[in-house]
């Protein structure tokens, strides 16, 4: 249970570091070899093009719902739902590894939702 609870607070950080739009809140979340998969056009982003599109840039409505935590030995996986407002679904999975006695973020990739008809 401590691991669960330990992912869940740093789904919480990453969350909240996209609500300031800081990247300096979320960097410490993440491993220094961290990837991540644009859903939407199936790019991996550069480091680089994943800091732009985060620092200064807040979201303050951003928010989650039906989250899910995944736990293998050294490994999670943290996804959940997010929303930017009506009708702007997302999904997200973000891979963690046990590194020592805390968990980072090594791989995440969110997704647009279709909207339900």
């Amino acid at each position: 249970m401590e691991d669960v609870e330990a992912l869940s607070n740093l789904n919480v950080r990453f969350i909240e570091a996209f609500r300031d739009g800081s990247w300096e809140k979320l960097q410490p979340v993440l491993s220094p070899s961290f990837r991540y998969l644009d859903g939407a056009s199936g790019e991996p982003w550069s480091h680089d093009t994943y800091v732009e599109n985060l620092d200064g840039h807040p979201s303050p409505s951003l928010t989650f719902d039906q989250l899910a935590i995944h736990v293998d030995g050294g490994t999670a996986v943290v996804s959940a739902r997010t929303s930017r407002g009506p009708g702007k679904l997302s999904r997200y999975a973000d891979t963690y590894e046990r590194r020592g006695a805390t968990w980072v973020c090594v791989h995440a990739c969110v997704w647009p939702l279709q909207r339900p008809d």
